[in-house]
């Protein structure tokens, strides 16, 4: 009889035991606002969220916030996500093996469509001012940025190219001579 009421109570308490060890949550590092590949990560962009372990997660523990703020978002970080490290680990462009160009564009030197980060581009010959386009071979790029539009209507698309076309392309960017053409992907 003892021994029925000691595994009983044994029992109970490892059913007690597992019912609150399913229900333990952690403190971690939430997203409140969006922060877009390459942006600053800001302290107001993060919140505190509470989320039960999980071996296929790893977030970012909510008293390493600081560790964060100040670093470059190196994928898109939608409100209501999960900051994990990965999210800020790495590298962003230009790596070795490629050049940044800033690529100033008229409106009618790149799609109506707006561009966004990581969107594979062709970078062609456009006229400048009705001239005739000198002809150089097209370069294939990707956004990293896209600046606002200044008074004029001029915007700068800072595009990441490979190393050996960096300088003449910013040549020709600098001279206005560069439209920007949207692939497929990205």
């Amino acid at each position: 009889m003892l021994t029925g009421l000691v595994l009983s109570a044994l029992c109970t308490t490892g059913v007690v035991w597992v019912f609150h060890s399913g229900d333990a949550t952690v403190s971690a590092v939430g997203v409140a606002s969006p922060v877009r590949y390459g942006q600053t990560i800001t302290e107001g962009a993060l919140r505190e969220v509470r989320v039960r372990p999980d071996p296929g997660l790893r977030p970012v523990p909510w008293d390493q916030r600081s560790q964060l703020v100040g670093k470059p978002a190196t994928t898109d970080l939608i409100p209501g996500g999960i900051v994990t490290p990965e999210a800020v680990r790495g590298e962003l462009p230009p790596i070795p093996g490629q050049q940044l160009v800033g690529v100033a564009v008229k409106p009618a030197q790149a799609p109506a469509t707006p561009l966004r980060p990581r969107q594979p581009v062709l970078l062609v010959p456009s006229s400048q001012g009705g001239s005739g386009a000198e002809e150089w071979e097209p370069v294939r790029g990707t956004v990293l940025r896209v600046g606002e539009r200044d008074a004029g209507g001029l915007r700068v698309v800072d595009v990441v190219v490979p190393e050996r076309s960096g300088p003449r392309l910013a040549t020709r960017a600098s001279a206005g001579t560069v439209a920007i053409v949207l692939l497929p992907g990205g």
